[in-house]
């Protein structure tokens, strides 16, 4: 075959697969809308998102953002909860059409889900026993006498492999992320790793712990939500919709509703593209 024909060929095969991944991406959403529901994923993980005990009843702001938004499409969600080692797998099986656990978007996610515009922006502190005077800088923690504790499917996993390779990680299977501040607690880690606001959190009511950067996080990420890879129309749908929760402070006036926990968040919302976030009041 001729180099002008082999060209063709490839052209016609791109083509095809394009239409192909176009209109399988579209049955998503069309499916959706057929059927009035739509299975989201969930981590329980207060205040974003609330889980009763007793009667397993959700709440949280998350919750109640993406109630209110398929209420305006007359689509109802269904529910299903899952872990931080296993939501990307849920997403790629169709266990769930969307996630609204607020994953940290990284670059190495973004490899396995298509990421939403942020819903906010957040950073990591961490957890030390009260006293313990071996940390004063982030670098301390590079250290082989070290046990920091993480949560596996975190992004926190990467952050440390990558900056903390000589200490020992403390890898747990859970989708509680106040664990890693457990572990410090008990004097099973040095340092327990997790977002800042579960920090602030767990430091204000364990007295023996501090929370070594508190009001200065570290690692600032984006915070979204997560859509299978190719689901294109569904992510063009939700990125809509977030941009109509934000810019008429719908998102905002649901998460102050959730007490201080949900104010702290609230200051960390959507910031759109091109302002810089010290700017957002």
């Amino acid at each position: 075959m001729t180099t002008r024909r082999w060209r063709l060929a490839a052209a016609v095969l791109a083509a095809v697969v394009g239409l192909t991944a176009g209109a399988a991406s579209a049955q998503v959403m069309d499916r959706i809308v057929s059927e009035k529901k739509v299975k989201i994923g969930y981590i329980p993980s207060p205040p974003s998102t609330i889980k009763d005990p007793k009667t397993g009843e959700l709440s949280g702001f998350y919750v109640d953002a993406v109630r209110l938004v398929f209420k305006q499409a007359n689509i109802e969600p269904e529910f299903v909860e899952t872990t931080w080692a296993n939501f990307v797998a849920g997403l790629q099986s169709g266990q769930f059409d969307l996630s609204i656990a607020g994953t940290f978007a990284t670059v190495a996610r973004a490899a396995a889900v298509e990421f939403t515009k942020p819903v906010s922006y957040l950073g990591y502190s961490a957890v030390i026993k009260k006293g313990d005077t071996r940390f004063h800088d982030i670098a301390d923690f590079n250290n082989p006498d070290v046990k920091i504790a993480v949560i596996q499917g975190g992004a926190s996993v990467e952050y440390a492999k990558e900056n903390f390779p000589k200490a020992q990680l403390v890898t747990l299977s859970t989708g509680n992320l106040l664990a890693p501040f457990v572990e410090v607690s008990a004097g099973r880690a040095d340092i327990g790793i997790e977002d800042a606001w579960q920090a602030r959190r767990y430091s204000r009511e364990h007295p023996e712990v501090s929370d070594l950067f508190d009001g200065r996080p570290y690692n600032v990420l984006p915070i979204a939500w997560a859509i299978k890879r190719g689901n294109t129309d569904l992510l063009n749908f939700m990125n809509t919709a977030i941009d109509w929760l934000m810019i008429n402070d719908r998102f905002q006036k649901i998460a102050t509703g959730y007490g201080e926990s949900g104010r702290y968040i609230a200051k960390l919302n959507y910031v759109p593209l091109g302002t810089p976030i010290a700017e957002k009041k």
